[in-house]
């Protein structure tokens, strides 16, 4: 399933990249700025959403790492 969703978004990105015609298309100084603040906007969301779910994203990560210890020291006694 997951390779077939591959190829899709392969085949899409193929279809968009080459496809597509050039667009003969003018930036004004404006949208600079405009890029710009949505790239910021987007890191100071993702900030922002890493500060909410921290605990959960770290609650993960700690027993990820537990499960592999645990996991290390069940191999060290079978070995």
């Amino acid at each position: 399933m997951s390779r077939r969703i591959l190829w899709v978004a392969i085949f899409a990105a193929y279809f968009v990249l080459i496809v597509t015609p050039a667009a003969q298309a003018y930036l004004d100084p404006g949208s600079g700025s405009f890029i710009f603040q949505v790239i910021i906007g987007g890191l100071l969301g993702a900030a922002v959403a890493v500060k909410a779910f921290w605990q959960r994203i770290w609650g993960f990560l700690a027993q990820r790492k537990a499960d592999r210890e645990v996991e290390d020291k069940v191999s060290e006694e079978i070995g």
